[in-house]
């Protein structure tokens, strides 16, 4: 009997062991996939009615990017940016380098496993903060 007890005793511990280095997401790993904004703010001001974004971050390091936009009279306009990009865990942000030229570096000021708040201060100095939820 106390054989059983400690073989079942030390199967438990080398079956803990096993969970606790289960390898953690890598920064990388936590940005891949889709994602869908669910709030768009330009300078505080909420323009979620007027703009929403889809990213799409591959593994691969490409991304494609659609812009929407609502303009009076016309409709919604969709612009489709894609390119590569590159994270930067230390600093908490991702670069997008678009295939017609240009590049963009968003802060990543929250990410869980569903959710992503990106930041970016624009040229015209406004901040733009876009939240995602993962599709």
């Amino acid at each position: 009997m106390k054989n059983a007890v400690l073989n079942l005793a030390a199967f438990l511990l080398l079956a803990s062991s096993f969970v606790a280095c289960k390898k953690e997401k890598t920064f990388k790993d936590q940005l891949v996939g889709h994602w869908q904004s669910t709030e768009v703010k330009v300078a505080g001001e909420d323009v979620t009615d007027t703009y929403a974004f889809l990213l799409h971050l591959e593994g691969s390091y490409e991304f494609e990017l659609d812009a929407k936009s609502v303009v009076p009279l016309t409709g919604t306009i969709t612009q489709t940016y894609e390119g590569d990009w590159v994270d930067d865990e230390v600093r908490q942000d991702i670069s997008l380098t678009y295939r017609n030229g240009g590049k963009k570096t968003w802060d990543i000021t929250q990410l869980t496993e569903t959710n992503m708040t990106a930041e970016i201060i624009e040229a015209d100095n406004k901040r733009y903060q876009v939240k995602f939820k993962r599709q």
